[in-house]
């Protein structure tokens, strides 16, 4: 991690801020396309340097998105006010809705988010967002269909693990009137990234960039990956934190194209 700040020139008091201007100068200092003039092997070295600048970036901006560490006093004082809230929380009949839907609790934390999962049975927040073919798609466009929002990232491990399975459903009851929408977090993506990743996977579904974070917001996706569907009535009825399981997923996708048409 020292080196990763030595590279950046930064020290570990660095805000958010201060990271994303260092990135941006060091990326620049290292655009292949400034060295193209003196040969492909330059090229190829500014190509090798962006990437490890690429891995020192987001393993710094995890570290700047954590919290802060607690002394081991606080920490146990913490641990223990945990305890007591989640007893309590069973003792009301909380705590089961709450945990319901979180389908494998594999997932990545990402670097901002609101509240954790939407409450069930809310109007999806309407959205218009570029898609990675270069036109724009909303959730207006699905009116009337059954509609999975994932949103994701290329390097959010089950997110990859599961996207698989998002291909297998929406090709399985596309002709029922259901899509898969893939929500790219772009702001803490590269885009090259993002359209590579996409032909490889052969991914079948739309894929949006949500180039400023908004629309992960708008649905509190705090956690990578989550994914919220929707019925035909534009409402939210599940959502899934974490990697989905496929076999859920598909009962609950059935229930409704079966049960709406």
């Amino acid at each position: 991690m020292n080196n990763a700040y030595e590279l950046f020139n930064l020290t570990p008091d660095a805000t958010r801020e201060e990271l994303e201007a260092a990135y941006a100068k060091k990326r620049e200092a290292y655009n292949p396309d400034r060295v193209t003039e003196f040969g492909a092997e330059f090229a190829e070295l500014a190509t090798q340097r962006r990437a490890e600048l690429r891995a020192a970036y987001l393993s710094l901006r995890s570290a700047l998105a954590a919290p802060p560490r607690l002394e081991e006093a606080d920490e146990r004082r913490r641990d223990r006010q945990t305890m007591w809230m989640l007893a309590i929380l069973v003792c009301i009949g909380i705590l089961v809705p709450l945990t319901r839907d979180i389908a494998v609790p594999d997932r990545t934390v990402a670097a901002e988010g609101a509240d954790l999962a939407l409450a069930e049975a809310q109007q999806a927040p309407g959205f218009a967002m570029e898609s990675i073919d270069g036109g724009l798609v909303s959730l207006a466009d699905y009116q009337g269909d059954v509609v999975l929002i994932n949103i994701w990232a290329t390097w959010c491990p089950p997110c990859v693990r599961e996207i698989p399975r998002l291909v297998r459903l929406h090709e399985q009851f596309g002709v029922q009137g259901f899509a898969v929408l893939g929500v790219n977090t772009a702001w803490q993506d590269e885009r090259s990234d993002v359209e590579s990743f996409v032909r490889s996977r052969g991914i079948n579904y739309p894929v949006l960039l949500d180039t400023d974070g908004g629309v992960s917001q708008a649905y509190s996706g705090r956690l990578l990956p989550t994914s919220y569907l929707v019925d035909r009535d534009g409402k939210i009825v599940n959502t899934y934190v974490g990697e989905i399981d496929e076999a859920q997923l598909e009962e609950h996708i059935a229930a409704l194209v079966e049960t709406d048409q």
